[in-house]
C-alpha cells in the first residue's frame, strides 16, 4: 500500500499560515514525488516559485533532502524529529494511505494528482515559445521589400541522399536568414536530440550554398548550467535570441538588419 505526504512552506513562522509545495508519495513500486517550480527532470527552475517562497537555494536544498530521504525509507521517521525543530519554514505532514481506486497508478502519477488536486502554484502560466516567437517578430518594422516566411522547406541534396529542411522562419528581403524555435524545457538526452537536430539541418544549408545566416529563437525561463553548455554550443553555429527578454525584438532586429517598431507603435499593433 502506498503512503503519501504533504510537504508545506510557512514564509512567516510567527502567523503560522503555511502554503503546500509538494506532494511525497512512498509505495512497494517506488516513490513519485511533485513541487512547485519543479521541470520534467525533477530540477527546480527559481523562476517558477514567484514571491511567496524565499530563499530559492533553501528551497532546493530542502526538496532534495525530503527526495532522498524518501527514497532511503527514512521519511516516516524524519516527520517526527523535524517537527520539533522550532523556526522551521518546512512542514512535512503525514497524510496516511493512498484511498483505494490507485492500484493501478505509479507513486509518480499518484504524486502529480494529488499534487494538481492540493498544490495552487499561485504563478501565471507563462506564455508558449511560440507566442514568444510571434511577439517578437510582430515588433519588427519590415522595410518595403522585406518580409518574414513561416515553415519554410528547402529539398536539399547530399551526395547520394535528398533531405526535406524544415525552418520555422525565413526572413528575406536582405540576406536571407533562417530562423527556428527550440525548446530548453526538456532536458538531458531530449535537449541534446533538438540541439543536434538544429545543427543538421543549418550544416545542410550552409553545405547547399543556399543560406548562411542562422537564428535559434529559445525562452530563457528554463535556465541552467545544461542549458548555457547546449547554447555555448549553438552559438558556435548561430545567433540566439532570447524570447524571455524584454529586449528580444530589438536583438532580433539588429540580427536581421532591420528596425523595430517604437513602443507606442508596439502597444497600438498590440490592441488590434
Amino acid at each position: 500500500m502506498s503512503n503519501w505526504f504533504l510537504v508545506k512552506y510557512i514564509s512567516d513562522v510567527f502567523r503560522n499560515e503555511p502554503m503546500n509545495v509538494g506532494v511525497v508519495v512512498s509505495g512497494p513500486s517506488g516513490v513519485g514525488s511533485r513541487f512547485i517550480g519543479e521541470r520534467e527532470d525533477g530540477s527546480i527552475n527559481g523562476q517558477r516559485l514567484g514571491k511567496k517562497i524565499d530563499g530559492v537555494e533553501t528551497y532546493k536544498a530542502w526538496v532534495k533532502f525530503i527526495r532522498r530521504e524518501a527514497e532511503k525509507g527514512r521519511l516516516e521517521s524524519r516527520i517526527d524529529s523535524l517537527a520539533r525543530r522550532v523556526g522551521d519554514s518546512y512542514l512535512i505532514e503525514r497524510r496516511g494511505p493512498v484511498l483505494s481506486g490507485h492500484e493501478d497508478q505509479s507513486p509518480s502519477e499518484i504524486a502529480a494528482e494529488l499534487f494538481s488536486a492540493l498544490v495552487t502554484t499561485g504563478t501565471p502560466a507563462a506564455p508558449s515559445l511560440d507566442a514568444l516567437a510571434e511577439d517578437a517578430i510582430s515588433r519588427l518594422d519590415l522595410p518595403q521589400g522585406h518580409a518574414i516566411d513561416r515553415d519554410v522547406d528547402y529539398d536539399v541534396a547530399d551526395r547520394n541522399e535528398r533531405h526535406i529542411i524544415h525552418f520555422d522562419y525565413r526572413h528575406r528581403g536582405g540576406p536571407v536568414t533562417l530562423m527556428d524555435r527550440i525548446s530548453l524545457a526538456r532536458h538531458g538526452k531530449p535537449l541534446s536530440q533538438s540541439v543536434n537536430d538544429l545543427l543538421f539541418r543549418i550544416d545542410k544549408m550552409e553545405k547547399s550554398g543556399n543560406v548562411d545566416n542562422f537564428v535559434a529563437l529559445y525562452s530563457g525561463a528554463d535556465a541552467s548550467s545544461a542549458i548555457e553548455k547546449q547554447l555555448r554550443l549553438i552559438n558556435a553555429y548561430a545567433n540566439t535570441v532570447n524570447l524571455s527578454n524584454s529586449e528580444a525584438s530589438d536583438t532580433l532586429g539588429q540580427i536581421l538588419g532591420v528596425p523595430t517598431l517604437p513602443i507606442a507603435a508596439r502597444g497600438l499593433q498590440g490592441a488590434r
